[in-house]
């Protein structure tokens, strides 16, 4: 135990975890053995049932002794969530899926962190995706730190959910999950942090992301899409934007554009993706000269379509020729 200056005992963080599950059942034990198997030992853990009607409630009786259990008529995940970090009595939150885990030294690894700075209101490191039965697949991609005006501009979520931990002062001051989103409350809730708060990047594997069918990445991409314009639009909305950050709306409209076009295609729309294409370059039509852009808008055009991989080859052929100093392309 800590001491402080004046010869008192540190008061430990407590830690409060809200996993919220859904029909979930086969997946439900790995991530409460996940919790449960953490070192740390200052850990509350709320498990909010909305409503399953599988095999979940007879799962969680057998932890009912180890954890705290509640259900609901169902309301879905993001009311669930906020249900679970208004009870919350930890000085740090976070929330597990019902299919992710915590891998080993986790939350010890997120509370030194944030003891150590205490300037830092969120910090998350990486996840391990695994397949439908835990296999992994790959592991999130490694990143310098967490730059927020890149964040918005590239619209891009780097910020690997289940290997996020959150200040309780951030909550009090920026709010809850946004319940108008179904998707991207997570990406909503780092948007609005963020304006106030530092979030930083450890290079640590703290849990695992499952891919299945049924999760929201997979099997609904192509609904996730209007969710996103309609996130961003209302971020530029606020009337709170520093200048520097306004200053962005237009290359990030044209990045969510983009984006958003990947969804699409994720979900096997194609027209949809690529009038997300045309509309990122009518919103700012001088940007296609950029190689990036150039590379986003036929990606949202044609996709992974063997055209769209001929024509990149065929790209980065002439763009490498291009950058060629003149006295080697004479050779």
């Amino acid at each position: 135990m800590k001491i402080t200056e004046n010869n008192q005992p540190e008061k430990p963080l407590v830690v409060s975890v809200v996993t919220p599950t859904y029909n979930q059942a086969e997946f439900l034990r790995d991530t409460l053995e996940s919790v449960l198997e953490q070192d740390y030992p200052h850990i509350e853990h709320q498990v909010i049932d909305d409503g399953s009607t599988d095999a979940t409630p007879q799962i969680l009786a057998e932890y009912a002794d180890r954890l705290s259990v509640e259900r609901h008529q169902n309301q879905g995940q993001t009311p669930t969530i906020n249900k679970g970090w208004e009870r919350a009595t930890g000085e740090i939150l976070t929330w597990l899926n019902s299919d992710d885990t915590f891998l080993p030294g986790a939350v010890t690894k997120a509370v030194d962190y944030l003891q150590q700075h205490p300037d830092v209101g969120i910090v998350f490191g990486d996840t391990l995706f695994t397949q439908f039965d835990g296999a992994p697949i790959e592991r999130s991609k490694k990143r310098a730190d967490f730059d927020y005006r890149e964040f918005v501009l590239q619209c891009e979520n780097p910020i690997a959910q289940p290997s996020a931990f959150i200040r309780r002062s951030v909550i009090e001051d920026v709010g809850l999950l946004d319940p108008e989103f179904y998707y991207f409350m997570d990406w909503d809730f780092w948007l609005r942090a963020g304006l106030r708060h530092r979030i930083t990047y450890i290079p640590e594997l703290l849990s695992t992301y499952r891919l299945h069918k049924d999760s929201k990445t997979v099997a609904q991409a192509n609904k996730a899409a209007p969710e996103l314009e309609y996130m961003y639009r209302k971020f530029f909305a606020r009337p709170d934007l520093p200048d520097e950050i306004r200053a962005l709306e237009r290359q990030a409209l044209v990045n969510m554009f983009f984006t958003s076009g990947g969804y699409y295609l994720e979900g096997g729309n194609s027209k949809a993706a690529a009038r997300m294409g045309f509309r990122a370059l009518r919103s700012n039509p001088s940007a296609i000269y950029r190689p990036e852009v150039a590379h986003k808008f036929l990606y949202c055009l044609l996709g992974g379509r063997s055209i769209y991989q001929r024509s990149r080859g065929a790209y980065q052929k002439a763009r490498t020729t291009l950058e060629m100093p003149e006295s080697n392309s004479r050779k």
